[in-house]
């Protein structure tokens, strides 16, 4: 029975510690093709999108593992909204009932990570530069939507993304393993 414990706490440090490695290729991804002139799609780049999107929610999910119940509910709302968000996002663009649906999805990833970047903050496990990223990443994307001369807001919002999702991710294959979240004893 406890080498069947031992097997399931190790393979969810090492769901942990790839959710980090995803995190990390997300960030590197999403800041990389940031810089791709929008005016020239190229249907590499249209592919990576989706791959991103997914590595994103790996990411996430590798993230609140680490996280855990020391995030409290702040976090855990801020994983929930960033999951849903992101499933939109990696879904067919388009509208339903005259909502862009992107658009929609974005902005729930990004209050998400709001809400992670508070519970991340108060579990101290990732650097706090992390979650002051993850809300300069929402402030950003929301001012270069709503300020069309300030559209290019959007570059920096996506590269201060991926710059924190590769801090993110990098803490957490380095560390999973090493101290496992607290959890409350019933």
């Amino acid at each position: 029975m406890w080498t069947s414990l031992r097997l399931a706490a190790l393979s969810s440090i090492t769901l942990v510690r790839w959710g980090g490695l995803a995190a990390v290729l997300a960030g590197a991804l999403r800041a990389a093709v940031s810089f791709w002139p929008s005016s020239d799609p190229d249907v590499a780049v249209e592919l990576l999108y989706p791959l991103i999107d997914i590595l994103i929610l790996f990411g996430i999910l590798g993230v609140y593992g680490f996280l855990g119940e020391q995030s409290g509910v702040a976090g855990f709302l801020g994983f929930l909204l960033a999951v849903i968000g992101t499933a939109i996002i990696t879904g067919p663009d388009g509208e339903i009932g005259g909502v862009d649906m992107y658009a929609a999805g974005s902005a729930m990833l990004a209050l998400g990570l709001v809400l992670l970047a508070v519970g991340s903050w108060k579990a101290a496990r990732l650097p706090h530069w992390v979650s002051v990223l993850w809300v300069l990443t929402a402030v950003l994307g929301l001012v270069g939507g709503a300020v069309e001369s300030l559209d290019s807001l959007f570059v920096v919002s996506r590269v201060a993304f991926g710059v924190s999702f590769i801090g993110a991710g990098i803490r957490v294959w380095a560390e999973a393993g090493l101290t496992a979240p607290k959890t409350q004893s019933r």
